[in-house]
């Protein structure tokens, strides 16, 4: 009875969690964060020439 108790409260946070992820839209937040910082890196490298 404890692990079905157990179990319960563990499904229950995770519902919870991923809810709130959805709610406020958090996972396209995080992947604007990174998209940025990925973009500023890109453009400060060295472009070769694709010229032939």
């Amino acid at each position: 009875m404890k692990a079905l108790l157990i179990i319960l409260i563990v499904i229950l946070a995770l519902f919870a969690l991923t809810f709130t992820i959805y709610f406020f839209n958090l996972d396209m937040k995080l992947i604007r964060v990174v998209y940025d910082k990925m973009g500023k890196h890109y453009d400060n490298l060295e472009k070769k020439d694709k010229r032939l």
